[in-house]
């Protein structure tokens, strides 16, 4: 407890926070084709694979993929010649690649469970509040009738404005809450003597852990047979 009280008195740097801003709007540039394209892949290889067990698997690749970044993130302040300010860069970039993994992890989550994802206001609402964990959940919920698995909700029912202003409480959020937690990984990363790469590798599956807790609960149990595919349709 005393550990995680003093990470959480880390001040977040103005630079990670810009980082986090920038890196959420590139991974929510990903296009549609791409998300599917990945999870055809996936079933390409074990056509027999169930929508469960597709989901299972994507929860490993985003697992191992997140602990790898952290720990070549990490592994940079071992390299000799290799100074705080490197590592530090390495681990902002670092970031960029634990936030476009999550939003690839959300949106092929969003496939599966048949939810749109044409709007881009909608597509950082259901990333973002992934990202934030309970208290993103708590928002989205308070807004969408408190339904326990709300993704679905959200996709269909609720407004264009509301989604918006939704994004706008649950970025502040992810700046207090998740980017804290980052700020205080990026530091731990630049350890020498390969403590760091530990540091990247650790912290950052007890981030993927949480991502996925809150993607589970936020679409819910996966579906019993492969959904047809949405067809993207212009937001009104």
């Amino acid at each position: 407890m005393a550990k995680r009280s003093m990470l959480s008195r880390i001040p977040l740097p103005s630079r990670v926070e810009h980082t986090l801003d920038s890196a959420l709007d590139r991974a929510l540039s990903v296009q549609r084709p791409a998300v599917l394209a990945y999870l055809d892949r996936m079933r390409k290889k074990n056509p027999k694979m169930t929508p469960g067990q597709v989901q299972e698997q994507l929860e490993r690749h985003y697992r191992t993929a997140v602990m790898g970044v952290g720990g070549a993130s990490g592994a940079a302040a071992a390299m000799p010649g290799v100074g705080t300010a490197a590592s530090l860069a390495s681990g902002a970039a670092e970031i960029t690649a634990f936030v476009s993994a999550s939003a690839m992890y959300v949106l092929a989550l969003a496939e599966l469970h048949s939810v749109p994802t044409g709007d881009p206001q909608l597509r950082r609402a259901l990333v973002l509040s992934v990202l934030v964990g309970e208290g993103g959940a708590a928002v989205i919920a308070g807004e969408t009738g408190g339904d326990p698995h709300w993704a679905k909700v959200l996709g269909r029912s609720t407004s264009k404005d509301k989604v918006s202003g939704i994004n706008s409480r649950l970025g502040r959020m992810l700046v207090g809450r998740f980017g804290a937690r980052q700020g205080a990984l990026l530091f731990g990363r630049a350890l020498p003597l390969g403590i760091g790469a530990g540091v990247g590798a650790a912290g950052n599956a007890v981030l993927a852990k949480g991502v996925i807790k809150s993607a589970r609960r936020a679409f819910g149990p996966p579906p019993a047979n492969f959904p047809a595919r949405v067809v993207d349709a212009t937001p009104a």
